[in-house]
């Protein structure tokens, strides 16, 4: 075991806002001490800092790993997000992109296109199947919207998940849209090859690395897939990683869930998937207790009470800490009242939880249950694709809290919904520090505890990661200025200098097949 001392930097271990010190030491990848002044004694190593500020690694609670993987490593952004506004803003725009990418792409090989901002492109509207079949020469492609709730699929695409061109027009939303992923995925997980999963791997771990994440919460699995053998294949690979994996499973067949039981560090069932109570504003399909403005209409959830209540109900008994994706009051409402009657005591969590109701609200003061959030969606939903004005009365918008749960002591956790939106932590700490409802923004110390400490124990550890202190993993990244003085602007360019996993700088991988496979012989570890 070999001991290292780390000096020359302003260590902040995150306990407080003003909790620093100067010196830290390390053994076997764990925090052996903290120290105001230089420690007596030698040490096999001494590593200086160069006068950095060091924070303890982020945690991203909730992101899809192997959508996010496949995305990077095989996919194309169909519009981004920049200072000035969406680019393309229109179709024809979205046309050219696609066009161009499949040019370059092998013949039969599905397309993936990701982050088309419906609510900003002029038009208001996804392609058809005839559009996308044009653009894409014929080929199999799904587009999907920035919300990941809705999407459009060409129509060799919909024969592909078995869905008969003649009856759609290939624009997909709600339950249509999310009882086909397992499928889609299935179809586009067949095509990707030993070089793509080492090239998106690689890609995966470079960009946690360079926004100072150490763990990810991975929420995996689509239950219309019999075998979903990509969601094995992942689980197999994540365990080699150096980023920290914690996966959730996102069946309800509880039978499918104990095969991995044995690669698990705890018990941990849901997210999105099956798991949602409800889809999304942006598609029409969050289950609100009234009507959208622009249509008159509202969305159900997807599963009665005691549909819900006797699903979760299992889980518990199971052991497993539950995870439900609910945006809609009324959704979270529903995954609430089948919470309260869990007899466990474990925590677990909503995600998303974005427009709860004053009695929800209340129920979230108990304690019991951790709210996983990504503020960034509703700070450029403000500025840029104005979804929430467009299609919700002021009444809902109004119920957008963070400061208010914050300040009640609850759990709430930041993340990116990865590859809905990129993993950037600053852009979600941005859209805490300037949240949608101005009275409900929180410092930037409070935001950096929803990517540390509170998500530590969203994934029930807080003991082991969350801050720098002894007995805890030596996890950490470093950075030219500090981060909790920042305003709003220094908060979103903020990067980190060099990431450290188990004390040890993280180098940038090169997406080698070689050294993927190298990877893969490593040690495995839980997830």
């Amino acid at each position: 075991m070999k001991s290292t001392l780390f000096y020359n930097g302003i260590f902040h271990s995150g306990t407080t806002e003003d909790a620093v010190f100067s010196y830290m030491t390390t053994e076997d990848g764990m925090i052996t001490g903290t120290y105001a002044n230089k420690p007596l004694g030698t040490f096999d190593q001494e590593i200086s800092l160069d006068g950095a500020h060091v924070y303890p690694c982020l945690i991203d609670a909730h992101l899809h790993l192997l959508f996010t993987i496949v995305s990077m490593a095989m996919g194309i952004q169909a519009c981004e997000v920049t200072a000035n506004g969406i680019d393309p803003p229109n179709i024809a725009g979205v046309e050219q992109r696609i066009r161009a990418f499949a040019s370059k792409q092998k013949k039969g090989v599905p397309l993936l296109a990701s982050n088309y901002v419906l609510s900003a492109i002029e038009e208001h509207r996804l392609p058809t199947k005839q559009e996308l079949d044009d653009w894409a020469g014929g080929r199999p492609i799904v587009v999907y919207n920035i919300d990941g709730h809705a999407s459009a699929l060409s129509t060799e695409m919909l024969k592909l998940v078995g869905i008969d061109p003649e009856s759609s027009d290939g624009v997909l939303s709600g339950e249509a849209h999310e009882r086909i992923q397992g499928r889609l995925t299935d179809v586009i997980s067949k095509h990707v090859g030993l070089a793509d999963l080492a090239r998106g791997t690689a890609m995966f771990q470079n960009a946690c690395a360079r926004y100072g994440i150490g763990i990810v919460g991975a929420l995996e699995g689509n239950g219309d897939s019999p075998k979903d053998g990509g969601t094995a294949l992942l689980v197999k690979m994540a365990r080699h990683f150096d980023i920290g994996v914690r996966v959730y499973f996102q069946y309800f067949d509880l039978s499918r869930v104990q095969g991995f039981a044995k690669y698990q560090k705890h018990l941990r069932i849901g997210g999105c998937g099956d798991w949602e109570m409800d889809g999304s504003s942006g598609a029409h399909s969050a289950a609100f207790s009234v009507p959208y403005t622009d249509t008159g209409k509202s969305a159900p959830c997807y599963y009665s009470q005691e549909e819900v209540d006797n699903l979760v109900r299992r889980a518990d008994k199971k052991g497993y800490q539950i995870a439900s994706h609910a945006i809609g009051d009324a959704a979270i409402e529903r995954i609430i009242t089948a919470l309260n009657q869990t007899g466990s005591g474990r925590l677990h969590r909503i995600e998303h939880c974005e427009f709860l109701s004053d009695e929800s609200f209340e129920e979230l003061k108990a304690g019991r249950y951790a709210v996983v959030m990504q503020p960034g969606y509703a700070w450029i939903d403000k500025r840029m694709l104005h979804t929430y004005t467009q299609f919700l009365p002021p009444e809902i918008t109004a119920r957008m809290k963070f400061k208010s749960l914050c300040d009640a002591g609850i759990c709430v956790c930041g993340s990116s919904d990865s590859p809905v939106q990129d993993m950037d932590p600053y852009l979600q700490m941005l859209g805490m520090i300037e949240f949608y409802n101005e009275a409900e923004s929180v410092t930037p110390y409070e935001a950096f505890r929803t990517y540390t400490i509170n998500p530590a124990r969203a994934i029930l550890e807080e003991n082991e990661y969350g801050t720098l202190e002894p007995g805890k993993h030596a996890d950490f990244f470093t950075a030219d200025e500090n981060f909790f003085s920042l305003t709003p602007e220094g908060v979103r360019d903020f990067r980190p200098t060099a990431t450290y996993y188990g004390g040890t700088r993280y180098k940038e991988k090169s997406g080698s097949v070689l050294e993927f496979i190298r990877m893969m012989m490593t040690r495995g570890h839980l997830v």
